[in-house]
């Protein structure tokens, strides 16, 4: 018994102490959020890390998780583009397109404008403005930014600036697509407020950020928030 009663101790010491480091662990991740909020705030970046003087790695990413609401109202709002929009089974799958729009639609983040004006604008080239409308999409700001610098020869901020409003403009084009192949080739003010309406009652878009460590050694440690 008395080997027990030095088990049953130290796993009581364990515990306490996994406690602490969990407690701890939250608090300095909680840090780690609010400075990735900062540097994410207000720009189309979805991820930002940071290395220590010990080479260990911190890395912070956002990403939005869409679900259906009310899953009747995808019909009406993709309308006769629907079956490529929508996989439906016992539940509804919505596919990256859909996700990227609805979720643009929710958080309002499109502006009127097109790829083609924004990049046509750049003071580049015509056979640079050829390459980066092949390579810049509104998809991936990171990537379009790095295509912007390196193709354009944007300063960072430029590129940072420039590839936001490819992102909205972008998001504003398939809005329109969709939008337009089911109201007879028209969009409007009150077309898009009932889309936007519909949207709202049909899915919930939530903003999370998860958070990566690695360990000079190679070691990764994820958590979801």
């Amino acid at each position: 018994m008395d080997n027990m009663n030095a088990v049953i101790d130290r796993m009581a010491e364990i515990n306490a102490q996994k406690k602490a480091l969990a407690e701890e662990y939250d608090m300095l991740q909680a840090k780690l959020l609010v400075e990735a909020e900062k540097e994410l705030t207000d720009t189309k970046r979805k991820s930002v890390s940071w290395t220590s003087s010990s080479n260990n790695t911190a890395a912070v990413t956002i990403s939005d998780t869409v679900s259906v609401v009310a899953g009747e109202l995808l019909q009406s709002i993709f309308g006769t583009v629907y079956s490529s929009m929508v996989e439906q089974k016992t539940t509804y799958t919505l596919k990256a397109p859909a996700k990227r729009i609805l979720s643009a639609i929710w958080h309002r983040e499109y502006c009127e404008g097109s790829v083609l004006g924004i990049i046509s604008s750049l003071n580049c080239d015509d056979k640079a403005k050829r390459v980066l409308l092949k390579k810049v999409k509104g998809v991936n700001f990171d990537k379009d930014k790095q295509n912007l610098i390196k193709i354009a020869g944007l300063s960072e901020t430029e590129a940072s600036d420039t590839a936001y409003l490819i992102n909205e403009a972008a998001a504003w084009e398939n809005i329109c697509t969709f939008v337009k192949v089911n109201n007879e080739n028209q969009i409007s003010d009150e077309i898009l407020s009932d889309v936007i309406t519909k949207v709202n009652a049909a899915v919930n878009v939530s903003r999370g950020m998860k958070t990566e460590i690695t360990a000079a050694g190679g070691d990764e440690n994820e958590n979801n928030c």
